[in-house]
């Protein structure tokens, strides 16, 4: 689809934005390994009904796990065949929900602002987790937690209040309304933020500007070119910037392979903000619109910039004619008479809506791949050219 649409994809799948599905919230006791899977697949109690959560609860352990630390809510076992050690909720969900005794630990109480608080600390522990158990529960101690044990405790306390009920007992409340989703995109935004700040701290030439060309520099002047510059306009906007040409396609290769090299999309997403924020082309206004909400999980504010059957239709069809190896560029301003960046913020603006009202996915997959299958029939074009700044 082009330089400027694989942009936006990194930015929305780096926030777990996708186009076909709303976001999944993950959670540290999801098993990766087989054993793991096999381990957990056999204990799992009273989460059948979790929908878009991986929250793996284990009430016991298999024949081939210690339990080598025991917490009030929480239990460390270890494979006794790899060595490898799981953080697993112990926390008892039997109980009527109006019968659990609440326990915020350091978030203080039930609002909007603690939610996010603690999915940001969850999502900081999963990650931990991962690589390493028992430093996970230093990094929840770091936010105020008494141990792991403690940080499940307040994780049924979250259920909860913030929780989906499915009967009286809190082994039926599942994590799946809007609030819940909103949430987590702001604390996985934070997060992002967290490693765009580490990333520029330990390697500050990152972003160091290249040939005396900044990222947003660069940004404003691709998204200007974009629209259609003849040779002539481009050196005219490189020169009211001090630059020439040959200069301009050297900062243009430099930051490009700075960003394929970047694999904390911390380049990619300042150049997607700065990209959207200069507002270009006939929808830019939409595009500076999402730029606003620094990518959070809201919905971006204005107009729509087109209506919301069209943008379904568009996506279902260059879906297609990238599938039949058609000139999705050519496609696109011969049938809907825009170019890749404007259906970029066009797209952009639709997905914002849709992550900030996860309910309409279902309505929009089933119109894109209706959509889909109506343009695959479509004649050959030209072999598709991606777009070049």
């Amino acid at each position: 689809m082009g330089f400027i649409q694989k942009i936006i994809d990194i930015i929305l799948g780096m926030l777990g934005m996708k186009k076909s599905a709303p976001m999944s919230l993950g959670s540290a006791t999801t098993p990766t390994t087989d054993h793991e899977k096999q381990r957990a697949a056999a204990q799992l109690q009273g989460t059948e009904n979790l929908s878009g959560m991986e929250h793996v609860e284990v009430h016991g352990t298999g024949d081939d796990d210690e339990v080598v630390i025991r917490q009030n809510g929480a239990s460390l076992i270890r494979d006794e065949d790899d060595g490898s050690e799981l953080w697993v909720d112990t926390t008892d969900k039997e109980v009527i929900a109006a019968n659990w005794q609440d326990d915020w630990g350091p978030l203080g109480g039930p609002n909007d602002e603690s939610l996010v608080e603690f999915l940001y600390h969850e999502k900081n522990f999963d990650m931990a987790h991962e690589g390493d158990p028992r430093a996970a529960q230093e990094k929840l101690q770091g936010f105020g937690y008494q141990d792991v044990g403690h940080m499940f405790r307040v994780r049924t306390t979250i259920l909860k209040h913030f929780g989906t009920a499915g009967g009286q007992t809190l082994d039926s409340y599942v994590f799946q309304s809007q609030q819940v989703m909103s949430a987590a995109m702001k604390a996985a935004q934070r997060m992002h933020q967290d490693t765009m700040s580490a990333t520029a701290a330990a390697n500050p030439e990152i972003v160091e500007p290249i040939e005396g060309v900044s990222v947003e520099l660069y940004a404003q002047i691709s998204a200007k070119a974009a629209q259609g510059m003849d040779m002539a306009q481009l050196e005219q906007e490189l020169a009211s910037h001090g630059l020439d040409k040959a200069t301009w396609d050297r900062a243009s290769a430099g930051w490009m392979q700075r960003m394929q090299n970047d694999t904390t999309a911390t380049i990619a997403t300042i150049y997607g903000q700065a990209f959207q924020s200069a507002g270009q082309g006939q929808f830019g206004a939409a595009g500076a619109a999402h730029a606003a909400t620094g990518y959070d999980g809201t919905a971006a504010g204005g107009a729509e910039p087109i209506p919301f059957e069209k943008a379904c239709e568009i996506q279902g069809a260059t879906s297609a004619w990238s599938k039949t190896g058609q000139d999705v560029n050519a496609l696109l301003q011969q049938t809907f008479q825009m170019n890749a960046a404007d259906w970029a913020a066009a797209n952009s603006w639709w997905m914002s809506q849709l992550t900030a009202d996860v309910a309409r996915f279902d309505e929009y997959n089933k119109k894109v791949e209706m959509y889909e299958t109506q343009y695959m029939g479509a004649a050959a074009a030209p072999t598709d050219q991606d777009i070049a700044f």
